[in-house]
């Protein structure tokens, strides 16, 4: 149903045309709609006893490695150009690259070991929160000290953070459902670590514009 959801909601806004316009508004209402689904699941969830762990200040989740999708960083990477000043998205770049030394040419299961912080991290808040990518929106613990737990021993594949079911299996299937559609109108798409593939965006300067032409 999920799947389904994501592609419908991509088709209807792509259809009227690859443009760069109906591109950032597909995306805009396919995060707006897992928030308002995680808003009511969560909100249902404190009343039967299991309320969320997650708030602002806590950032255990962000220095594992996180996936996002073509499409979310270039999302990402304009709401950027247009809401942080120059001095802030040099440091972001430069922290961007530093990370990528430690990930680039590691297995999946090599990069989710290391523990280095996000590049968008900030005094422990996230500097792009409300054009975060989908991995993060969905990534919803009951428990901060399973998180910590985690963080603290990533190689202890007995340390698992408690994190809610829904919201991944949900998420993740709205992402893919968007993704097919994108493929199926030619769009060339890939998933990177955070830091890959933003640094990489920022380096060849391309726009989404860019990309919807190419497809």
């Amino acid at each position: 149903m999920f799947y389904r959801d994501g592609y419908r909601l991509a088709h209807h806004h792509l259809d009227k045309g690859l443009k760069t316009s109906n591109m950032e508004t597909a995306i805009g209402e396919l995060y707006q709609a897992v928030d308002d689904l995680l808003e009511a699941f969560l909100q249902r969830s404190a009343k039967e006893g299991k309320a969320s762990d997650c708030k602002k200040g806590c950032d255990w989740c962000c220095h594992q490695e996180v996936f996002a999708v073509t499409h979310e960083f270039l999302y990402l990477n304009e709401y950027v150009r247009q809401h942080l000043p120059p001095e802030t998205r040099r440091s972001i770049l430069k922290k961007a690259r530093e990370k990528v030394k430690l990930t680039l040419n590691k297995s999946v299961e090599e990069q989710l070991q290391i523990r280095a912080a996000c590049p968008f991290l900030e005094s422990g808040a996230c500097l792009v929160y409300q054009a975060r990518p989908m991995a993060c929106r969905i990534y919803l613990s009951s428990s901060v000290r399973s998180c910590q737990a985690e963080h603290d021993h990533p190689h202890n594949s007995t340390h698992h953070p408690d994190l809610f079911q829904f919201p991944l299996q949900a998420g993740r299937m709205l992402n893919e459902g968007f993704v097919a559609c994108l493929k199926q109108m030619g769009l060339q798409v890939a998933e990177l670590p955070m830091e890959q593939g933003y640094s990489s965006l920022v380096t060849l300067k391309q726009t989404m514009e860019d990309w919807l032409n190419k497809g």
